[in-house]
C-alpha cells in the first residue's frame, strides 16, 4: 500500500503535468504547421545590378504563437565557400513586454521579412534557408532544422559582354576628290588684251604647272575651266560690259593655248561668266581698306543704285576718288580663271600591294591610315599601326594601335598607347571611350561609364558601351534603349532581361556564337520549349565547353534538371 506521503506526491505530480499541458509548452512552436511554412519571392533569387533582393512571408496560424515566447527568423544564404547570415527579425507573443512585432495567440498573424545583399559570383549555386530560434524566459531554443526557401541565384545579367566596342579614329581618306586651281589675269584700264607682264605672276605660273601636271597624271580627269571676267566701276555701263566681254574672250584664248600646248582635247571645256562692273568686289575692298574718307565712297554706294550715277558721284569726290583709283580699282580689272579636275586615288588592291612591298610610309598619311583600315589580318594591322605611331607620333596612331591591343587582349599595351594619346589631347572622345573599354574589362564599370558619358561624340559604339553599363547597373530598359539597332549580344541580353523573348531570339539567332546559342537555350527554358533548349545548349557547349559548367548551376534550367537529355549534355 502507498503511504500517505506517497499519495500526496503522486497527486502533486499529476497536477503539475496538467498545468504544463494547460500552459501550452512553447517548444510546441518548433512543430511548424504546413500553413505556417514561409515562401520566398522571387524564387529563385535574381541578381539585378550588384545586389540581390527578396522577401520572405508567411502566416502564423491561430493558437500557434505562445503568449510568452519570442521567435527570431534569420535568413541565411549557403554557398560554396561560406554562408551569408542576413539581418534577422523578431516576433513576440502578446505577454512579452518588448518592442517587437506582436502576434496574437488566438488570432495568429502574418510575418514578412525583406532582405538585400551584395552578390558574389560563387553565390550562383546556393541555398537560401530560414533559421528559427525560440526564446522563452531565459531559454534560447534553436529549431532542430532550418526551413528551406529556395536554391540558386539567377545571374543571367552577368552574361553581358564586358569587352565593349573600341572606337577608331577615321582615316579621312577620300579616294576621289575634286581639285581647283585658280589664277587671275590682270588688265590695264579700259583694256581687254593680255599684256605680257600679266603672264609672269606666280599664280599664273602655278596654274600653268597644274594644267601640265594634271595632264600627265593618269588618275586626274579634267572637268573644265571657268572664267569670270570683270570691269572696274570707273567707267560707264556700256564700256564696262564690252570690257568684261573682251576680257573673258582673252582669258579663253589663253586657256585654249594651254590646252593645245598640253594636247588636251575636251569639247566645251571653258565656260565664261561676263560679270561686267564688279560693284560687290569694289564694296568689299573699300570696307576692308585703310583709305581715309572711305565712308564717303560707301555712302555713295548706299545712296544710289544706278551704276552711271554712282560712277559720276564718285568722280565728283576729287582727291578721295583719286586714291581709290590708285589703290582699289586696278585690282578689279581682271579675269578669274579656275581649273576644275578630279583625282582618283589608288584602289584598295594597289594600296595593299604597296604595303606588301614595304612602302606603307610612302603613302600619304590619310592613305596610310586607310590601308590599316582595309587590312583584315590583325597581326599585319598591328605592325602597320606600330609603324604609323613611330613615324607620326599622332593621337590617331596611338589610339588606333590601342584599339588593336584591346581586341587582342593586350590590355597593358593598350593602356600604354592610350596614355600617349591622352597626353596629346585628354578630351578626345575616341580616347575617352577606349579608356572606358579598358576600365570595363578590368572590372570597373563605374569608372568606365564616366568615360563613356564624356565620349558620346565618338560615334554609335559609345551608346552600345553605355548599354553594357546599364545592364550591369540593373537598368535593363535603359540598356534596351541604348542598344537598339546594334544587333550585338548585349542587345539580345537586354531584351531577354526585359522579358522580350521573341525579340531577343531574333538577335541571338543572327549572331551564331557560343554565347548567343546559350541565350537561345535560356529562352527555350523560359518558354518551356524543350527542343529549343536542348538543341541550342548542345551547340553552345560544342563551341565552348565552359557553358557546360555554367549550365550545371544555372537556375534558368532548374525545371529541366531531371531531364535525361539535359543531364547527358552536362556529363
Amino acid at each position: 500500500m502507498m503511504s500517505r506521503f506517497g499519495l500526496v506526491a503522486a497527486a502533486l505530480a499529476l497536477s503539475m503535468s496538467v498545468v504544463l499541458v494547460g500552459c501550452d509548452n512553447p517548444e510546441k512552436m518548433k512543430n511548424v504547421p504546413q500553413e505556417a511554412l514561409p515562401k520566398m519571392d522571387p524564387n529563385p533569387l535574381v541578381l539585378k545590378g550588384k545586389t540581390v533582393e527578396g522577401k520572405i512571408k508567411g502566416t502564423f496560424p491561430p493558437k500557434y504563437f505562445n503568449k510568452k515566447a519570442k521567435l527570431e527568423l534569420t535568413p541565411v544564404l549557403k554557398y560554396d565557400g561560406g554562408e551569408l547570415v542576413l539581418p534577422s527579425k523578431m516576433y513576440q507573443g502578446e505577454d512579452v513586454t518588448e518592442n517587437n512585432t506582436v502576434i496574437n495567440s488566438d488570432l495568429g498573424g502574418v510575418y514578412s521579412h525583406d532582405f538585400k545583399f551584395e552578390y558574389k559570383p560563387e553565390m550562383m549555386k546556393s541555398e537560401m534557408e530560414l533559421r528559427l530560434t525560440l526564446y522563452y524566459k531565459d531559454k534560447k531554443i534553436p529549431f532542430d532544422a532550418a526551413l528551406k526557401l529556395g536554391v540558386g541565384v539567377n545571374e543571367t545579367q552577368q552574361l553581358v559582354d564586358l569587352l565593349s566596342s573600341p572606337t577608331w579614329m577615321p582615316s579621312n581618306y577620300v579616294r576621289t576628290h575634286d581639285v581647283q586651281k585658280a589664277a587671275q589675269l590682270m588688265y590695264d584700264i579700259q583694256k581687254a588684251d593680255v599684256r605680257p607682264g600679266a603672264l609672269t605672276t606666280d599664280d599664273i605660273k602655278a596654274l600653268q604647272q597644274a594644267i601640265q601636271d594634271m595632264n600627265a597624271d593618269e588618275r586626274a580627269e579634267l572637268q573644265g575651266f571657268s572664267i569670270k571676267a570683270y570691269a572696274s566701276p570707273d567707267g560707264p555701263v556700256a564700256l564696262n560690259n564690252d570690257l568684261s566681254k573682251g576680257r573673258g574672250k582673252s582669258a579663253q584664248n589663253w586657256l585654249q593655248g594651254q590646252m593645245k600646248k598640253n594636247k588636251i582635247a575636251k569639247k566645251d571645256a571653258i565656260s565664261i561668266d561676263e560679270m561686267a562692273t564688279d560693284w560687290d568686289g569694289f564694296k568689299s575692298m573699300m570696307e576692308n581698306s585703310d583709305i581715309e574718307d572711305k565712308d564717303l565712297i560707301l555712302r555713295v554706294l548706299s545712296m544710289y543704285s544706278d551704276p552711271d550715277v554712282r560712277n559720276r558721284e564718285m568722280h565728283n569726290l576729287g582727291k578721295v576718288f583719286q586714291v581709290v583709283a590708285e589703290k582699289i580699282l586696278p585690282k578689279l580689272r581682271r579675269s578669274q580663271m579656275v581649273a576644275n579636275y578630279k583625282v582618283v586615288g589608288r584602289t584598295d588592291e594597289e594600296i595593299l600591294n604597296m604595303v606588301a612591298d614595304g612602302k606603307l610610309l610612302e603613302l600619304q598619311e590619310n592613305e596610310a591610315f586607310y590601308a590599316c583600315e582595309v587590312e583584315k589580318d590583325m597581326a599585319k594591322r598591328e605592325s602597320m599601326y606600330k609603324q604609323m605611331a613611330e613615324k607620326y607620333q599622332s593621337i590617331r596612331a596611338y589610339n588606333n594601335l590601342a584599339c588593336i591591343y584591346l581586341m587582342e587582349g593586350k590590355f597593358n599595351d593598350a593602356r600604354e598607347q592610350l596614355n600617349k594619346a591622352q597626353a596629346i589631347n585628354d578630351k578626345d572622345p575616341h580616347v575617352l571611350n577606349n579608356l572606358g573599354v579598358l576600365a570595363m574589362v578590368e572590372g570597373n564599370a563605374e569608372e568606365a561609364e564616366k568615360y563613356f558619358v564624356r565620349a558620346t561624340e565618338a560615334g554609335p559604339a559609345v551608346r552600345a558601351n553605355l548599354g553594357a553599363c546599364a545592364i550591369l547597373r540593373g537598368e535593363y530598359q535603359a540598356a534596351v534603349d541604348y542598344l537598339t539597332g546594334t544587333n550585338v549580344f548585349n542587345q539580345g541580353l537586354a531584351l531577354l532581361l526585359t522579358d522580350r523573348n521573341e525579340a531577343a531570339k531574333n538577335v541571338f539567332s543572327d549572331l551564331k556564337t557560343a554565347k548567343s546559342y546559350y541565350g537561345l537555350a535560356i529562352i527555350g527554358a523560359r518558354t518551356q520549349d524543350e527542343k529549343m533548349l536542348l538543341d541550342n545548349l548542345r551547340t553552345a557547349i560544342q563551341m565552348d565547353a565552359a557553358y557546360k559548367t555554367r549550365a550545371a548551376k544555372d537556375v534558368e534550367f532548374i525545371k529541366f534538371a531531371q531531364n535525361d537529355v539535359f543531364k547527358g549534355l552536362l556529363k
